[in-house]
């Protein structure tokens, strides 16, 4: 085969995935799509390739009867929050998850971080809140909110809120 064939075959091989009938979306946009995520489920190990950056429990464990959580997660460059549903705990105790939804966050500012647990909205805490505060403490809250989403329970999505009323809980002096 003469090399100008072949080098002709192989341009068609590197500029193929960019036709419109056989385009893939890169690596980071795999990354976002919500739907490789729900209805995952997992115990203690994060599925391949994920790293566990925290969580909370969003229900009360004696008092209600369905428990729903959030997690913080990491995939490489790429992070996210989980709303996840207890489905059972193992015989020896182990938690077993799904996903529900996945809130894949905005890069967060050097002077920023990610708050959930610890929120009130209206002055009254709301478990449900995940937020990205400003790292400013003010009368011993974060009161500048620059991205606020509720987990909610009832539909099992993440919902974008304004942030007009919340406010964390700090810690440290202020």
């Amino acid at each position: 085969m003469s090399s100008l064939v072949l080098s002709f075959l192989l341009s068609g091989l590197v500029f193929a995935p960019w036709s419109q009938a056989q385009q893939k979306p890169p690596e980071s946009d795999l990354a976002n799509d919500k739907s490789r995520y729900i209805g995952l489920r997992h115990g203690d190990q994060m599925p391949a390739g994920h790293k566990w950056m925290g969580g909370a429990l969003l229900s009360d464990p004696y008092r209600d009867k369905t428990q729903y959580g959030v997690d913080q997660v990491s995939r490489g460059t790429v992070n996210m929050m989980w709303l996840q549903l207890l489905t059972h705990h193992d015989s020896a105790g182990h938690a077993y998850w799904e996903i529900k939804d996945v809130l894949f966050l905005p890069i967060i500012q050097r002077n920023q971080f990610l708050l959930y647990s610890d929120c009130l909205l209206a002055n009254k805490p709301d478990p449900e809140l995940v937020v990205i505060a400003d790292t400013v403490l003010r009368g011993g809250y974060y009161t500048r909110i620059r991205h606020a989403w509720r987990a909610n329970r009832q539909t099992e999505k993440f919902e974008q809120i304004p942030v007009t009323g919340i406010k964390c809980v700090g810690q440290g002096d202020d």
